[in-house]
């Protein structure tokens, strides 16, 4: 048997280790590799690794289901509030704040409220979770508002980032769906923002088998 029969596909060695969620790479790459070099054919080994990725990301949503409510949430806002937040500028009367509050209260105040209204999803995922804490909340608001910022003044350092709208020459809107882009915002914020600096130095290993 030929060198380039009996070695499985470098690509799909690589999404193994690299792609696929988990603590059992390492080992599950062997026996795959094993199981190829005892007869197996590429269309074999491409099916359990599709299998092996789509198991450890159902894993992972299973173990990280509050963090993902708080994203569908949070990615569900716009949608629904986007308009009511904006009104919100104009009842607290941001301009007759004094300098530097107008400009806080007038650029913040949207991001603000976008998490804020999505953070009681994520206290009654945690609590029903068992890992419910004031902090995490805290951190997660603070973390959502600060990325929700930024993309709102990226485009302006980066104009490539926004498309034209059809039908509408004078709008514009982000090359990337922009529920996506929130959607993937909250998740971030939620996983740093419930993550404790001692969790992510000192997790410990699951044990194999």
């Amino acid at each position: 048997m030929s060198r380039g029969k009996s070695n499985p596909p470098g690509l799909g060695i690589w999404l193994l280790r690299h792609a696929c969620p988990g603590n059992h790479n390492q080992a599950l790459t062997g026996d795959l590799i094993e199981k190829f070099r005892q007869g197996r054919s590429h269309g074999w080994f491409w099916k359990q690794v599709l299998i092996a990725i789509a198991v450890g990301v159902l894993g992972e949503v299973q173990r990280h289901w509050p963090h993902f409510s708080y994203a569908i949430a949070g990615a569900a806002m716009p949608g629904f509030f986007w308009e009511s937040v904006l009104g919100v500028r104009s009842v607290v009367h941001w301009y007759a704040l004094p300098w530097p509050w107008s400009q806080l209260v007038f650029e913040w105040s949207p991001q603000a409220l976008l998490a804020l209204a999505a953070l009681p999803v994520l206290a009654a995922a945690l609590l029903i979770n068992g890992s419910f804490h004031w902090i995490s909340l805290l951190r997660t608001g603070v973390i959502s508002v600060a990325l929700i910022t930024l993309l709102h003044y990226l485009p302006d350092a980066f104009p490539w980032l926004l498309r034209p709208v059809a039908g509408k020459p004078h709008f514009r809107t982000l090359i990337i769906e922009p529920v996506f882009v929130f959607f993937s915002i909250f998740l971030v914020s939620a996983w740093l923002g419930c993550r404790s600096p001692r969790q992510a130095k000192a997790r410990p290993a699951e044990p194999l088998g």
